[in-house]
């Protein structure tokens, strides 16, 4: 099968550097406009199944690239749950753990080396499990189906915790992998391997949509 990975659309807590975690937070104006710019890049595709997590932010962005396909809603692509930092600002997540006394923890790096979970969260550990969880439903469908196409939205964590699942690498591997809001990564996957073909395409610019070059079951070489 051939994997569709897209983060969703930007939301104001992307654009306010806020933690969201399971906080359902819905798409801003711009988010939406790259969604459908997205839409229209993917619209050469014919994909098999659509799969998204039930947050809204991921939701409503899979709605908009799915056009009449059906979107199979899952938990286990939500973003991971990070507890007593969900709604707060990045800059002030350190000060935030103080009085769990996991700020130092948190500025050494452990916590997000999954040495030590968040408080009121869940630990890398859970997220990881529950992600193989997703992958393993997704090849008991689709991983004899060389001609599948398989579109999956979810968010950058989860989506960067799914690339290391994929690709058989250590959970602490995925901060090699970023994800732009609906950038779109590829891979194709097999009984015997999977590769990563084309990582982290941004097709969007402020409402210019790059779908002159029509993908025709092709995958596209250069975003300009």
């Amino acid at each position: 099968m051939r994997l569709w990975l897209i983060r969703h659309g930007e939301t104001m807590s992307n654009a306010s550097g806020v933690f969201q975690g399971h906080l359902d937070i819905e798409l801003n104006e711009r988010g939406v406009s790259q969604a459908r710019a997205v839409s229209a890049y993917l619209a050469p595709i014919a994909f098999a199944a659509v799969f998204s997590s039930d947050l809204q932010r991921a939701a409503r962005t899979a709605e908009l690239l799915a056009g009449d396909r059906a979107v199979a809603f899952d938990p286990d692509l939500r973003e991971m749950n990070y507890g007593v930092l969900q709604g707060v600002a990045y800059r002030d997540a350190a000060e935030t753990l103080r009085p769990h006394r996991l700020e130092e923890a948190w500025l050494r790096g452990e916590i997000h080396r999954g040495r030590q979970s968040l408080p009121a969260g869940e630990s890398l550990a859970q997220f990881r499990r529950r992600t193989s969880r997703f992958v393993d439903k997704l090849d008991d469908r689709f991983l004899d189906d060389e001609s599948a196409n398989v579109l999956v939205v979810g968010h950058g964590g989860q989506l960067a915790v799914l690339l290391t699942v994929l690709l058989g690498m250590p959970a602490r591997a995925r901060y090699s992998f970023r994800f732009a809001n609906c950038g779109i990564s590829v891979l194709t996957r097999t009984p015997g391997n999977t590769t990563l073909d084309l990582h982290n395409l941004v097709v969007w610019d402020e409402g210019r949509v790059f779908s002159d070059r029509g993908l025709s079951g092709q995958l596209p070489q250069r975003a300009e």
